[in-house]
């Protein structure tokens, strides 16, 4: 079954493909993917018009390098979300990350294929940190990551004396040309693009097609039928923070290969632009519904307002300013679609309310 089939909202998690029970949430899906990829397109149409070089496919190779890190971290953070849960303390965790690699090849000489494998793995300890003291002691997930966005920030400054660590330049190792290498016949592709797509292909998948990821929409949709069904919501949050502190580890293994140095500072808005590529991508901030596929529109749609806004001129700061606007309007309008029905009622009757409320007000001050 087709885990973006699943109705996270019934009584119990419906395996037929063609349950009735099935059939909103994947209409919700479809128009939520299409409505988004029509505010991409029309975000590419607005800059590649208005701003110049924005359209030159050295220009959309940039975008797309850029944004990538930001999408291997979205797309484990979709996970979560869709689970009922959410991780405050990735960009301190990459950055950490990103300072432990290059600290192992730049002061004990560890090959820097080796120095990634064990970044990936100090995220995945990161991850089981947080999915531990979320899910058995019992921790929101919010003030768990929170604490840690400060732990980790505070260990990555200490280590480091705020400083950045840079690697040898006489290293060699074909690990830098796996994460800034060239591919020439398709015009200059960076190769940390395809990092960036191989991710967002195998989650799609896992999420889309796999057991996991069944249980994944199961558990953020309604946990109790999910463990009724004999899914431990406990197990699939875990994993997921595991798989969120992974990704993590790799976007500071694959920067430390790219810029050769490790930078304690480099995590400081990385959060953010995760945070706003998921939800931007349309998962449901209750959990229980949401797609990789959004999440990837979501996180060009950042990296185009970026690109975009700098190339009109506008101050690089004004960047954070967007990106929160955004996320606010999207959360908005994501409870308001909830409770559409409430609002309407709400407005239907309040021309009544505000006509007794009127007068009797005024007679309780007479």
């Amino acid at each position: 079954m087709s885990a973006d089939a699943l109705s996270p909202r019934t009584a119990e998690p419906a395996r037929g493909s063609g349950s009735s029970g099935s059939r909103p949430l994947r209409q919700v899906l479809l128009q939520r993917e299409a409505g988004l990829a029509f505010v991409t397109i029309a975000v590419f149409a607005f800059f590649s018009l208005s701003a110049p070089h924005f359209f030159g496919l050295a220009n959309v190779y940039d975008i797309a390098r850029v944004t990538t890190y930001t999408l291997i971290v979205a797309v484990p953070m979709t996970y979560l979300f869709i689970a009922g849960e959410f991780d405050m303390s990735v960009g301190p965790s990459f950055a950490l990350c990103n300072v432990f690699m290059a600290l192992l090849v730049a002061d004990h000489g560890v090959n820097p294929w080796l120095a990634a494998l064990a970044a990936i793995g100090l995220g995945m300890t990161i991850g089981a940190v947080n999915g531990f003291v979320t899910t058995v002691i019992g921790v929101p997930s919010f003030i768990v990551t929170l604490g840690m966005l400060s732990v980790l920030s505070g260990i990555a400054l200490v280590v480091t004396g705020a400083t950045a660590v840079p690697m040898p330049d006489g290293i060699q190792s074909s690990f830098f040309s796996a994460t800034n290498g060239i591919i020439g016949p398709l015009g200059d592709l960076p190769v940390s693009i395809l990092w960036g797509l191989a991710v967002a292909l195998i989650g799609a998948c896992f999420l889309r097609y796999t057991r996991f990821g069944y249980h994944v929409y199961a558990t953020g949709g309604n946990a109790d039928a999910a463990r009724a069904a004999g899914i431990s919501p406990r197990k699939v949050k875990f994993l997921c923070f595991v798989l969120t502190g992974a990704a993590c580890g790799l976007v500071g293994a694959l920067q430390a290969g790219w810029l050769k140095e490790g930078d304690p500072t480099i995590g400081s808005d990385f959060t953010l632009l995760v945070m706003a590529a998921t939800i931007i991508g349309g998962v449901a901030l209750t959990g229980g519904a949401g797609s990789v596929s959004g999440t990837l529109l979501g996180a060009w749609i950042i990296g185009m307002l970026a690109n975009g806004l700098i190339l009109l001129g506008v101050e690089s700061n004004w960047n954070k300013f967007f990106n929160g606007v955004i996320i606010v309007l999207v959360a908005s309008g994501e409870l308001a679609l909830k409770n559409k029905d409430r609002l309407r009622g709400m407005l239907r009757t309040l021309p009544q309310r505000l006509g007794q409320s009127g007068p009797a007000r005024f007679r309780s001050r007479t």
